[in-house]
């Protein structure tokens, strides 16, 4: 075995051994600051965010949230993925953080199913605290009931019983959807679609979060992700600065990967139309 490769083992087993002592059995756990560096890691799937926002959310076109806060929750379906030699396939997880999309969030509370291993949960800690620049900080990590549905490709519920509720539809109510595709910072993707909020809401005290944003913005996208593209500064999120509108870098990144730039006014318009004609049914 390499040294990197002997060097590599020992830090996932050290967060193995972290996660353990600070949790026997399932429920609440917490852990410290992470940072991965040098592991090979893919992930594939498909994600929803939930936040306060208006649609379309201003986070993702790098402004600053539409009322001074963005709670914004993931909810990430991990269709394959692996992060060394950890295999990640099958995992639903629930992480929710502060502002979206501006910069990276310095604390982080993340929910695992209890299906999910030790090994796997302290993996994907890693490969999460892999996506910032700074050690990252999970403040809050608790394993329980995750239940997750994914109903036609579009409606997704997920829920944790007396915590979590989410609930958001791609088609808004339509045979397909109707949002397009536009380019996005994100931590998973580089494009992703608005949909249609019809709950969120997290009550967890001792996470520090009772809110209740149903009904505001929720976004959609497909995560097709590797270390490479964070390796190569391929992400939008990574030239992200708050200044009100795409960036520099983010522009040059849009140009090269080809990726639709948002109509704002349009995509609004056409969120007010969807509300209104689902509130008239």
């Amino acid at each position: 075995m390499s040294v990197s490769k002997l060097a590599g083992t020992i830090t996932l087993l050290l967060m193995v051994l972290a996660v353990v002592l600070f949790a026997q059995s399932p429920g609440t756990e917490s852990a410290g600051v992470d940072h991965s560096e040098g592991a090979n890691w893919s992930l594939r799937g498909e994600g929803v965010v939930c936040c306060p926002c208006r649609v379309p959310c201003p986070c993702r076109t790098n402004d600053k949230p539409s009322y001074g806060h963005c709670e914004a929750t993931l909810y990430l379906r991990i269709k394959q993925g692996h992060y060394d030699n950890v295999n990640l396939d099958g995992m639903n997880v629930v992480e929710s953080g502060g502002m979206c999309a501006i910069n990276y969030h310095p604390l982080s509370n993340i929910y695992y199913s209890s299906s999910d291993s030790l090994e796997r949960r302290a993996a994907y800690m890693k490969l999460t605290s892999s996506l910032s620049p700074d050690p990252f900080v999970f403040s809050h990590v608790q394993v329980g009931t995750l239940n997750a549905t994914v109903t036609d490709g579009h409606l997704f519920n997920v829920s944790i019983p007396g915590i979590v509720e989410i609930s958001v539809d791609r088609n808004w109510g339509l045979s397909a959807p109707p949002m397009p595709m536009v380019a996005a910072p994100d931590t998973l993707a580089n494009m992703l679609q608005y949909v249609h909020n019809i709950r969120y809401s997290i009550h967890d005290p001792v996470a520090g979060l009772d809110f209740d944003y149903s009904r505001r913005q929720a976004n959609y996208r497909v995560v097709d992700l590797t270390v490479e593209q964070y390796l190569t500064k391929s992400m939008l999120m990574q030239f992200a600065d708050g200044k009100g509108w795409f960036s520099p870098g983010q522009l040059a990144l849009i140009e090269a990967q080809n990726l639709p730039i948002p109509d704002l006014v349009a995509l609004r318009e056409l969120a007010m139309r969807l509300r209104g004609a689902r509130s008239s049914q």
